[in-house]
């Protein structure tokens, strides 16, 4: 599982739209970017931390995926870390 942290720089490609399993920056209510693997379904989608005991899955219906809003900004295709 990746795993992010302070320092790291993620290359993202810009789309709007990922598969379920992707992990993607992700900007809920307008303001709020985050770095999370997108579970979708048919109801709505989760975002997922890989440091599950920091970041709880956070679940959006598709009615608050619109009002909110929460938007795809990418997806993160490569990580890198200085060791």
């Amino acid at each position: 599982d990746p795993t992010f942290r302070t320092g790291d720089i993620v290359v993202v490609r810009k789309q709007s739209t990922v598969n379920s399993g992707d992990i993607a920056i992700v900007l809920v209510n307008g303001n709020e970017a985050t770095v999370k693997e997108v579970k979708k379904s048919q109801a709505g989608i989760t975002l997922i931390g890989h440091n599950v005991s920091v970041y709880t899955p956070h679940y959006y219906a598709n009615d608050e995926i619109e009002t909110l809003p929460v938007r795809v900004i990418g997806k993160v295709v490569e990580m890198r870390r200085k060791l």
